[in-house]
């Protein structure tokens, strides 16, 4: 190894570490001078080998813990599928509901996110993703709870209430958990399971609700909290967390656990260090989070993430989970709805783990633009067919045609609910990435209460084929806007994200090209540990 090349590591690596090293030939370099150089020994690589596969499972367990609770948090989502039926059956008469106040307890979950969402982040800031994470399992018991034991119409609200208010705490500091502990390569697979486990608690809570009755589904709901709850105790807080509130040697410590190497951990969090450094320069430490999100760097991804939301929840995306049933017997066919909103679920579970994997080796902008395209196709083809069978008998065929539909319409649109999960672990700077998360998923849920509260007088109003004709220009709403202003950061590091969101330019085609090709290197971590690949 050249002198050069030694006084680089020596900025990283702690004295006291050493290196094996074997002679190695000469060769031309680039520039056409000879060096004498050194190359690792087999065993180093095999030792960098061994760091990085464990540093990738840590980061992997990590994430299944977050996972755990994002599925308990995603059961209450789909509960309202299971109780609205069983209460609003002729022979049950324990707990009378109508349709109004069946409406309130299908979106009083919504109305709970935004307060949730709101605490989410200055406690993320204050407290750390991990605590805070650990917080909200508590309303989330105690929703679960009161919902089993409940007598009367207001406890099931209030506790439909907890159990969204939980929801709304776990959001943003569970993806930003993700964001800031996994690496570049491995973000665009973990960053999106969160939805898959969300997909999951939906599915749980369908066959559950299938077979038992709700108030024995809602003791059942308490087991993956407490599952998780063990889970998040036994990883460590994010090391960005930890090194902006002056705990540089736990800091290390987290890095060395997830990256599985000293000298990984040692780099990255020196690059963190002197990022934080210059970040804090040019800051006012005074600054409110108002005045820090109306900076360029913010109000950007901050628009994006907001437009797109609205426009996603247009599409109908959880409006299809909320009354799935009841959109299912909308369609007049005699089969077992339960078991058509359980299939439902499978194919959206199904689809967010292919999407997980797609992430990988697709580009964001791609997979949005190809979404809402699909989404958009399936919901105006149904649309139209229905418009074109109003007066006409109901043939075979219809439950086929508008089953298809349904069908492209939720494996298209899966990714459009995924996104914007991984946009705000994404798009926000890190100073600001705990209290804009949940500020982001509090206005979020505050319309997504509005849609679901209201869509009973939305369908009466449009009828089915009027609101699949809104879910599908809003899809292709959403296509557009997208393809002018997010974005590409597959492979992209957070800071590499966050200088992009620093230039001028609002529009994608008009930003720096110098983007694609510099950033498109995070996506070798190989050759950042072992330079002289490129020699």
């Amino acid at each position: 190894m050249s002198v050069e090349r030694d006084e680089e590591y020596l900025k990283f690596v702690p004295h006291k570490m050493s290196y094996n090293v074997v002679p190695g030939a000469e060769f031309q370099c680039k520039l056409g001078n000879h060096h004498n150089t050194r190359k690792l020994s087999t065993i180093d690589e095999q030792d960098y080998d061994v760091a990085n596969r464990r540093g990738m499972i840590n980061q992997i367990l990590s994430t299944c813990a977050v996972l755990l609770l994002s599925a308990g948090c995603g059961m209450p989502i789909g509960f309202s599928a299971v109780l609205l039926p069983q209460l609003m059956d002729s022979n049950s008469t324990e707990i009378p509901i109508d349709v109004e106040t069946g409406s309130w307890i299908a979106s009083v979950h919504s109305l709970a996110t935004p307060f949730g969402s709101l605490i989410s982040g200055p406690l993320a800031d204050y407290l750390g993703r991990r605590k805070t994470l650990l917080v909200s399992v508590i309303p989330l018991f105690l929703g679960w709870s009161t919902l089993a034991m409940a007598k009367s119409i207001k406890i099931v609200i209030f506790a439909r209430f907890l159990c969204g208010f939980a929801t709304g705490i776990l959001g943003g500091p569970g993806q930003v958990y993700i964001a800031e502990t996994a690496e570049p390569n491995l973000r665009s697979l973990l960053i999106g399971a969160p939805y898959v486990a969300y997909s999951s608690g939906i599915l749980l809570v369908y066959s559950l609700g299938s077979m038992i009755y709700w108030r024995s589904v809602a003791w059942c709901a308490n087991i993956l909290p407490l599952l998780a709850m063990v889970s998040i105790y036994c990883i460590p807080e994010t090391p960005a967390w930890l090194l902006r509130n002056g705990y540089e040697k736990r800091a290390l410590q987290a890095l060395t656990f997830l990256r599985g190497s000293e000298i990984s951990a040692q780099k990255e969090a020196n690059e963190m260090k002197q990022r934080l450094s210059r970040e804090r320069a040019t800051t006012k430490t005074n600054e409110n989070i108002f005045k820090l999100c109306c900076q360029r760097v913010a109000i950007k991804p901050l628009v994006i993430v907001i437009i797109f939301s609205l426009l996603q929840m247009f599409s109908g995306t959880f409006i299809v989970i909320f009354y799935a049933i009841d959109i299912i017997s909308e369609f007049g066919a005699d089969f077992d709805t339960k078991q058509a909103a359980i299939w439902t679920a499978a194919v959206r579970v199904i689809c967010c783990m292919a999407f997980c994997v797609v992430l990988i080796f697709v580009r964001r902008r791609r997979i949005m633009m190809i979404s809402g395209i699909g989404s958009g196709a399936f919901c105006l083809a149904l649309s139209a067919y229905m418009y074109a069978r109003v007066g006409e008998p109901k043939m075979s065929y219809d439950l086929l045609v508008a089953g298809c539909c349904l069908l492209g319409y939720i494996v298209f649109n899966t990714a459009l609910m995924v996104m914007p999960g991984i946009m705000l672990g994404e798009l926000f700077p890190a100073r600001i990435r705990g209290r804009t998360a949940g500020g982001v998923f509090a206005s979020m849920n505050v319309v997504l209460f509005i849609f679901a509260k209201g869509f009973p007088a939305l369908q009466a109003f449009l009828k089915m084929r009027g609101v699949f004709l809104v879910f599908g220009i809003s899809s292709f709403l959403l296509t557009i806007f997208m393809c002018l202003f997010q974005p590409e950061t597959k492979g992209r590091s957070l800071d590499h994200i966050e200088d992009y969101f620093n230039g001028d330019n609002w529009l994608w085609f008009r930003r720096d090209r110098g983007y694609k090709t510099v950033k498109l290197q995070a996506l070798q971590p190989l050759k950042a540990q072992n330079p002289e690949a490129d020699a």
